[in-house]
């Protein structure tokens, strides 16, 4: 409460000296070369479609329009956005055949006070040829987060960064070894002066015209060349260090660049709630425990959160469901079967392990 003689409070809020100064930097570090697309990496795109897929292998449960509204590419989208931008918004609208669509927006502002439930969000989707911008509230948009910070709940934060150190030395290690493998790339002969006249395309001035030929259409044919001991009848103070002994330009990485790029490839998959085992040569055993704990640990939370979102704002019938193949039946069975034979009743005994249906 404000008396009448009291002045209005006055909003102060921080310069934005220092986000500018951070925009300038990144321009600067473009024009000079010296930036790292952070986000084309492997590694990342490794961990966004791992996800994608496996969201989109959800079943939907619900009501007869379920399955046409909470669609694959639906699904896909949400656990792409996940890993790549940490949030992902839909508005909820109904399109003209009257059936309620999840459309994605790629971008939106949000207002309003600490109290989600009354929240309004600017959000704009876009066309191939045009864009569209509705201003709705809370309820109308369906949004996740992989994670946030309470001064910003209505903004989400990826993985990446949180990570933002670690997925940059993986870009820069990336970078480094690209521009590497783009350098030139040759087989250099060393041979005395040949004499001829330089650029004047006349073959029989050039004592190496025939040598050049024979190397270009050799083709990994054996050829037959002349000793360079006598330089080319200049003597021998004109002739090469060693006869014939051609050496390679081209790419040559430190070894440790090759480990250090192993190493970071795991780290991002691991920020990102992915074992790192997924995706090198462990044997069938642990693969198969490394899904079993990306499943449990990464994506049935976060399709859990999907869920209630869905079932907030679109209808309270819809379920995620997932293949059982990644809850390590076999080790589940086994306790279920022990516990029946100790006198536990089959549907209590399921229920303790995790396979009895909720419903």
């Amino acid at each position: 409460m404000r008396w009448p003689w009291q002045r209005a409070p006055v909003e102060r809020r921080q310069s934005d000296g220092a986000y500018a100064q951070a925009v300038l930097n990144a321009i600067e570090a473009e024009a000079a070369g010296t930036a790292a697309d952070t986000s084309s990496t492997a590694a990342v795109e490794a961990a966004a479609g791992a996800l994608s897929r496996a969201m989109a292998a959800a079943t939907v449960e619900g009501p007869e329009w379920a399955a046409e509204t909470v669609t694959g590419d639906f699904l896909a989208q949400v656990g792409r956005d996940l890993i790549r931008s940490g949030e992902s918004l839909h508005a909820v609208r109904m399109g003209g055949d009257g059936m309620v669509r999840l459309i994605p927006c790629a971008s939106w502002h949000w207002e309003g006070s600490h109290d989600p439930a009354g929240w309004t969000v600017r959000a704009t989707a876009y066309g191939p040829s045009t864009s569209t911008t509705w201003n709705l509230p809370a309820g109308s948009v369906v949004f996740c987060r992989w994670g946030g910070d309470a001064g910003s709940p209505y903004l989400g934060r990826s993985p990446l960064r949180y990570a933002a150190t670690t997925l940059k030395l993986s870009g820069q290690v990336e970078r480094s070894l690209a521009d590497e493998a783009a350098g030139p790339l040759a087989q250099l002969l060393a041979v005395p002066g040949d004499g001829g006249p330089v650029g004047s395309g006349d073959d029989d001035d050039d004592p190496l015209a025939q040598l050049r030929a024979d190397i270009t259409a050799a083709r990994g044919r054996a050829a037959f060349l002349e000793t360079t001991a006598g330089g080319h009848g200049e003597g021998r103070q004109a002739a090469p260090r060693r006869d014939w002994e051609a050496s390679r330009l081209g790419p040559d990485p430190p070894d440790a660049m090759a480990t250090i790029r192993k190493d970071v490839f795991e780290h991002v998959l691991s920020a990102c709630g992915m074992p790192p085992s997924l995706f090198d040569d462990s044997d069938g055993t642990a693969q198969r425990e490394s899904l079993r704990r990306w499943h449990m640990g990464t994506v049935r939370p976060l399709a859990g959160i999907l869920e209630s979102e869905l079932r907030r704002k679109v209808d309270s019938r819809i379920r995620l469901r997932f293949d059982s193949y990644a809850l390590d039946m076999v080790s589940r069975a086994q306790v279920v079967q022990k516990l029946v034979m100790a006198g536990v009743e089959p549907a209590v005994a399921m229920g303790a392990v995790g396979l009895m249906d909720d419903d």
